[in-house]
């Protein structure tokens, strides 16, 4: 059975919300979007035409009594609290409520213990993000091909975990599956919060080593700042993922830290080797988004219509300015429709220039930071 929602409400329109609200709309879903959020949220997503109405945060319960779908778009801490919020109001028979939360065990038990029985929760994490923030971010083609997994609570008065994730395919063009949350949390410490909080420590042995040999992070090159970009990121962004996944991510940084310790050994002994090459063919097996560089290199992100020719396009407008590419990648593409391109140039400078020539030829593109 095909779920197919009539109206869908957002209750936090910043990034993920907003990129929500725009995938839906660049999609052709018919349905209405309602936006619940700040003012200036509001204001922003109405003027991007990604919600067809817009109200405060105190609206929820009148909202939510009249839409077939409700996205908690908001920090882990907000959206337990908005649960546990949405537990105490006359919610209607068969609403399914989900959240983009980035660990799913204590919000799915929040969930469980909180919600009646009359509602459906499909616990969500979108494996897409961006270095920026806020609605003026959101972006329509953030989720294509990304990963978007979905953790029930189990019902039988509304649609599956898989047939909701049709519907998030459909119109957001992502690649949905279902896993539990505990094995989700064990996942996702594994391959996103074990290695940020390596990129931190990195960063800061770096810092170590600058303090007895200044110049160290001047001659720092590519790889070091591929392996610690993540390490940007501010703490306010990750606090509530560590407090609600630390069971799980205590584990591997006990394990990695015998890792480090067999290392030791194996580099005092020469015996790295086999180290290596079983990393190595490891890493070829695991699909790569983002390419290394032995100089830092400074990129811009293009939005372009899905035809032929565009990148030739592209490409030609630079070289007649004498603007050379190092590198290029297609990000996220609807198919027919539009995607986002990736162009990296050697410097800020460079980046700059390119922004300047595509958008004063009609195409949306800007630095990324």
């Amino acid at each position: 059975m095909e779920y197919n929602p009539q109206s869908i409400a957002i209750y936090g329109v910043g990034l993920l919300g907003g990129s929500i609200g725009a995938g839906l709309k660049a999609s052709g879903y018919a349905g209405k979007v309602i936006g619940l959020s700040s003012p200036a949220s509001i204001d922003a997503a109405r003027s991007m035409k990604i919600i067809d109405e817009g109200h405060g945060y105190d609206a929820l319960e009148a909202v939510a009594a009249r839409v077939d779908c409700l996205f908690l778009c908001t920090p882990i801490t907000v959206i337990m609290k908005t649960i546990k919020a949405l537990g105490e109001m006359r919610l209607p028979a068969g609403l399914v409520i989900s959240d983009v939360g980035s660990t799913k065990s204590e919000i799915v038990a929040c969930a469980r213990a909180s919600l009646p029985a009359s509602v459906v929760f499909i616990g969500g994490h979108p494996m897409a993000g961006s270095e920026k923030n806020g609605v003026a971010a959101g972006d329509p083609f953030l989720f294509q091909n990304a990963m978007y997994l979905l953790t029930p609570h189990a019902s039988a008065l509304g649609p599956s975990a898989v047939e909701f994730g049709a519907f998030l395919e459909k119109f957001l063009g992502c690649r949905s599956a279902v896993v539990a949350p505990d094995e989700h949390d064990a996942v996702v410490a594994a391959v996103s919060h074990t290695p940020h909080l390596l990129a931190v420590a990195l960063v800061n042995l770096a810092l170590r080593a600058e303090g007895s040999h200044p110049g160290t992070l001047k001659m720092a090159a590519g790889g070091f700042r591929d392996m610690t970009r993540i390490a940007s990121a501010p703490y306010s962004m990750w606090r509530d993922i560590f407090r609600t996944n630390k069971n799980a991510i205590r584990p591997l940084l006990d394990a990695y830290i015998g890792i480090l310790r067999d290392v030791q050994s194996e580099l005092a002994s020469d015996g790295l080797q086999g180290r290596f090459e079983e990393a190595a063919r490891t890493r070829r097996e695991i699909p790569s988004a983002n390419k290394g560089f032995m100089r830092p290199q400074s990129d811009i992100l293009v939005v372009a219509k899905d035809q032929p020719g565009v990148i030739a396009e592209i490409s030609t407008f630079l070289a007649g300015e004498r603007i050379n590419i190092k590198d290029i990648e297609v990000l996220k593409v609807r198919e027919g429709e539009a995607g986002t391109i990736r162009l990296a140039f050697e410097s800020k400078e460079t980046a700059h220039r390119a922004v300047a020539v595509l958008s004063a030829i009609g195409f949306t593109a800007r630095e990324r930071d």
